[in-house]
């Protein structure tokens, strides 16, 4: 498992590394919040380890930007904080847990086990059901590979449909032209124009935001 932590104490980032290296996982540290806002752009990681007071920016904003992009990944915050407060705040922007300091590694662990099966059983749950509800409007059917809005399909070509596939199969993940390109046109080649009016002539027939660009990386599908 690939897990981010976000701890700025030395000792303590050294320690979790070190027990969780120990135990298989891989673990990117990091020491401030805003290189973890940058990773999270390009990078999905299987969990977050976030310290609440770090610098540049806290464990609390970059919480709220993990739940935003990758709400079902598991995410525990770990503070020396005791103001219920702080807790309240993380519980509400999605954190899955909570540890206080100073806490024992293999607490961690079992935290970490414990969430780890959780989110596999919801992804099963997930995968089981064909209809993914990508807003208060949009539903897609995976059995059929048909976009609704409230419950009419959508007309759409061969190939916006297959764009759709896509996306959908890959929520919140960052599409660049190269996957695009494979994906769509079976490695044949194809111009970055062509891709790029292709995703625009979908996001023109959709009545909401789900498509964004992401300047200079390429294209996601969320939820919203």
């Amino acid at each position: 498992m690939r897990i981010l932590l976000l701890e700025d104490e030395f000792m303590l980032a050294r320690s979790i590394r070190t027990y969780l290296l120990a135990r298989g996982h891989l673990v990117d540290h990091y020491d401030n919040g805003k290189d973890v806002l940058e990773v999270i752009e390009t990078t999905q990681h299987d969990f977050y380890l976030l310290d609440i007071n770090t610098p540049l920016v806290g464990g609390l904003e970059c919480l709220k930007h993990i739940t935003q992009k990758y709400p079902n990944i598991p995410k525990i915050i770990i503070s020396a904080y005791h103001d219920i407060e702080y807790i309240s705040d993380a519980f509400d922007i999605g954190c899955s847990d909570y540890l206080k300091k100073p806490f024992n590694l293999k607490e961690l662990d079992i935290r970490l086990h414990h969430l780890t099966l959780q989110a596999q059983q919801m992804a099963v749950e997930i995968q089981a059901d064909p209809l993914i509800h990508l807003s208060d409007h949009y539903t897609f059917d995976k059995d059929t590979s048909l976009l609704y809005l409230d419950g009419k399909v959508q007309k759409f070509t061969k190939r916006e449909y297959s764009l759709l596939v896509l996306f959908v199969s890959n929520l919140g993940q960052i599409m660049t032209d190269d996957s695009i390109r494979s994906f769509i046109w079976d490695g044949e080649e194809a111009e970055s124009s062509t891709i790029r009016s292709l995703v625009n002539r979908v996001r023109m027939k959709l009545n909401e935001d789900l498509i964004q660009n992401i300047r200079g990386f390429g294209y996601t599908m969320s939820k919203i």
